[in-house]
């Protein structure tokens, strides 16, 4: 009975060390698995941001589209032409020079008369012209 008993304790003993030896074996290899950081999760979390604002990020690298350059300048003109019609309402006659200081580096002014005028702006090869007649700016082409 005390050989029974005695290899009793010995079978839990050798169990208990068998199951040490699988824990500390399985810390290894959960050791050698790379661990999720913060660091790699603000990367993560950055070029998922700049996926999603590929479009903006394009268009500063890249140059803008014509149709976007039209926009531009016809508000341009349009603000250039609506300083030049208040002057005219206030003084009686249109202004030797662009009322508007900020523009006129822009925007090319041409006094046909005391009460005519032709605004002209370029940008790339986009010319946008607007005259004192009209209520809207147009797109200069070659034949016009």
């Amino acid at each position: 009975m005390a050989d029974k008993l005695e290899n009793l304790v010995k079978q839990a003993e050798t169990d208990i060390s068998n199951q040490k030896t699988k824990k500390a074996q399985g810390r290894k290899k959960s050791a050698g698995i790379p661990r999720f950081s913060i660091a790699i999760g603000i990367w993560m979390v950055a070029i998922i941001l700049g996926a999603l604002q590929f479009d903006e990020v394009i268009s500063i690298v890249s140059t803008p589209a014509e149709s976007k350059i039209e926009r531009d300048l016809g508000s341009i003109l349009s603000t250039a032409a609506s300083s030049l019609h208040h002057y005219e309402a206030a003084n009686g006659v249109l202004p030797p020079l662009l009322p508007n200081p900020a523009i006129r580096g822009l925007v090319k002014y041409d006094r046909l008369s005391d009460f005519n005028f032709q605004l002209t702006a370029t940008i790339s090869n986009v010319t946008m012209v607007m005259s004192a007649s009209s209520t809207s700016p147009r797109r200069k082409t070659d034949y016009n």
